[in-house]
């Protein structure tokens, strides 16, 4: 059987009291210090990784408005180029169809000159073909003159012999 003694209990209870002190002291203190602080620390690190993470989604936000606007440069920089492209595709076929007018127009020109060159050309060459032959005509019929004239004479003195 249990008897119970009071200095027996008081002994006990002193001594669960101080073991209670000392497990306190050196053993609930220091683990509800290290607790708390790797509560901390996790709640920094957690705290940290939000704002990271909230920075993080701040440049992607950033970057892709950064690519938006790239894009937009780059759409507008392609639409000007051919913009001027365009102008100066026209500019060029302008300056091309203004050559190509006057080169046609001197060609017009220049044939129209050739053209009144070989009509006063001709016209000199009938001119003298036309006197070459006038001239020929008129020698062959001088000479005809000549030769009826001779034969007029001839007849005349053969005439005047038979007579």
């Amino acid at each position: 059987m249990i008897k119970f003694s009071f200095p027996t209990f008081i002994f006990q209870t002193i001594n669960f009291l101080i073991t209670l002190y000392l497990i306190y002291r050196f053993v609930y203190r220091p683990l509800a210090n290290y607790i708390s602080k790797r509560q901390e620390t996790i709640h920094n690190e957690l705290e940290q990784a939000r704002l990271e993470r909230e920075k993080a989604e701040a440049l992607r936000v950033e970057y892709e408005e950064k690519l938006r606007d790239a894009q937009k440069k780059a759409e507008s920089i392609i639409e000007e180029a051919k913009h001027q492209a365009e102008l100066e595709r026209s500019q060029i076929l302008d300056r091309a169809n203004r050559e190509a007018q006057a080169l046609l127009l001197r060609a017009q020109n220049e044939l129209l000159l050739e053209r009144s060159h070989a009509i006063e050309k001709f016209k000199e060459e009938i001119v003298d073909v036309i006197l070459n032959l006038t001239t020929k005509l008129i020698v062959t019929e001088l000479n005809n003159r000549d030769d009826l004239k001779e034969r007029i004479l001839e007849e005349y003195i053969e005439r005047v012999r038979s007579n």
